[in-house]
């Protein structure tokens, strides 16, 4: 059986089951809570298991492995990145966001703030930054499509439609399942993967067709080490995604724990997707960057373990796609319509909402990554606006005290204009972290300028 017949089987039967979580975890999502939440049945595994899903996916395979190609193994630090942010979440958030009973992010702001405007500007943002996110996934399953011969276009749409079914009837409870079955599958294969390159005499290869630079661990300037590291690390601190499998935690142990030990998993995990794009350049050196991983896989791996793995990788687009529907559904029907348009609507109608909203924000998202070509121009532009206009707004808001609403609003609406204006063409240096110094000064001087009168 051909590479692409065991992928297409594979990924047939993978689909199938997805479908099945959903089915099964409709019992966790008939409410609008139990939908966000996931009826508050999460376990250290499941929680565990989905921190991993959310970050394990294109970002640490396919972008790890390109980095891989282009850095050696320097292409690591995305991925150690990405740890970190669950680390300083577990250190600063967790508790405060169990305790708080926050569902989203909007829901800690108007627990600090007590007004609408803070919570209905995060809601907006956030959702916004989501659903290109939510794209930017889909753009890379496409793109996974193309590569094996698949009408990319109808992979896609089939992609998003499986994604919509399963999270729509389960909500978090399924998005959190499916996350442990995808993390198991990535973390097997790409194992088996790097162990079979080993086998073959994989790393004399390398060590004989890489140039010395390619095994140096900071192999590029500060510069890029920081933009590299501190955008995903920072992410933790404003992840929506990680404020829902928080509050569905049934202890609190749980809340502060699964963050941790995903962090320890991923660490060492990140470094065997660059080993494979290193072995991919050593091989091909004029081969594709963003490609590399599949080059590898279809030409010099097993066809069963070639289709495992690439099943793999569009678990991985629909690991991260699924948290983020929830998230934008928990946007618009928790955090603008229920708390600000009709907060006399029933269960009966808010289930009907988070359903609709579902199906309607993951069309948009498939109808965005149709008309876009570049998947990393539009996540780094959702993850830049997100950091740029809500991390010193929430932080500021959970370290200081004295923070106000008017320096609250004041910071976001300074690290946006600074992110415009860097689009527009005005240089910055470490343009994607450089706006919240700007916003972290817009919320101190409006903070103290704006303090309420004593007595």
């Amino acid at each position: 059986m051909s590479s692409l017949s065991v992928v297409l089987v594979i990924l047939g039967i993978y689909m199938v089951v997805m479908v099945g979580i959903g089915l099964a975890g409709r019992k966790y999502g008939g409410s609008m809570n139990d939908f966000m939440t996931a009826g508050k049945q999460g376990t250290l595994l499941l929680v565990t298991g989905s921190y991993i899903g959310s970050h394990i996916g294109n970002g640490i395979v396919v972008g790890g492995a390109e980095y891989g190609a282009v850095y050696g193994i320097g292409g690591m630090w995305f991925g150690v990145g990405a740890a970190l942010s669950y680390l300083l979440f577990s250190a600063v958030m967790s508790r405060r966001v169990y305790r708080g009973n926050c569902v989203t992010l909007s829901d800690m702001l108007e627990q600090r703030y007590g007004d609408k405007v803070t919570t209905i500007l995060m809601a907006v943002l956030n959702g916004a930054a989501n659903t290109a996110v939510m794209a930017g996934q889909i753009m890379a399953g496409k793109r996974l499509f193309e590569y094996i011969g698949v009408n990319p276009v109808l992979g896609a749409i089939i992609t998003t439609l499986i994604v919509i079914i399963y999270s729509s009837m389960s909500g978090l409870w399924g998005v959190m399942m499916t996350d442990v079955i995808q993390s198991t599958v990535i973390f097997i294969t790409v194992i088996v993967t790097v162990i079979f390159i080993g086998s073959q005499g994989g790393f004399q290869l390398m060590a004989q067709n890489l140039p010395a630079e390619s095994f140096q661990m900071v192999p590029f300037s500060m510069e890029t080490f920081i933009m590299m590291l501190g955008p995903t690390a920072l992410y933790g601190l404003v992840s929506s995604a990680a404020f829902q499998r928080t509050v569905s935690c049934k202890e609190e142990k749980t809340a502060v724990m699964a963050p941790v030990i995903a962090a320890c998993m991923i660490i060492p995990f990140v470094v065997l997707p660059v080993l494979i794009g290193m072995y991919g350049k050593a091989l091909w050196p004029d081969a594709a960057n963003g490609t590399i991983i599949f080059q590898v896989l279809f030409e010099a791996m097993p066809p069963v373990l070639a289709g495992l793995l690439i099943a793999s990788i569009c678990a991985a687009v629909m690991s991260t796609c699924d948290g983020g529907l929830v998230t934008i559904t928990a946007n618009i029907v928790s955090d603008i319509y229920y708390k600000h348009i009709n907060p006399q609507a029933s269960e009966k109608t808010l289930a009907k909402m988070t359903t609709w909203s579902t199906v309607i924000v993951g069309l948009i998202a498939l109808i965005l990554s149709l008309q876009f070509s570049s998947i990393i121009s539009l996540l780094s532009m959702a993850y830049t606006f997100m950091t740029a206009g809500g991390l010193v707004m929430i932080a500021g808001g959970i370290l200081w005290k004295k923070g106000t609403t008017q320096g609250a609003i004041a910071s976001f609406l300074i690290g946006i204009a600074c992110v415009i204006v860097n689009k527009m063409g005005l240089q910055m240096p470490m343009a994607s972290i450089f706006p919240i110094l700007p916003s972290l000064i817009a919320y101190v001087a409006v903070s103290l300028m704006t303090q309420p009168k004593k007595g």
